[in-house]
């Protein structure tokens, strides 16, 4: 598997969309990310401590990086 380099604003449009409540299929399409990719973004914030009920405001920049980097998160 090769090594994908992951764009803040990919990982902050992923969450967003599965904050507002839509499904990792519909995600999927609208973000134009693999249903996979989406699935681990939202595990690996889960594990984080993001919550659905939760507003957007919990998408701050030091949560998105360490959701998004290799070294600090599950999603390696």
């Amino acid at each position: 598997m090769a090594f994908r380099e992951v764009r803040v604003f990919e990982v902050r449009e992923v969450l967003r969309l599965w904050l507002a409540g839509d499904g990792i299929r519909s995600i999927e399409r609208l973000s134009q990310v693999d249903r996979k990719t989406v699935r681990r973004y939202v595990t690996a914030a889960e594990t984080l401590g993001l919550t659905r009920d939760g507003l957007d405001d919990q998408l701050g920049d030091v949560f998105i990086g360490t959701t998004g980097s290799p070294g600090g998160s599950t999603l390696t």
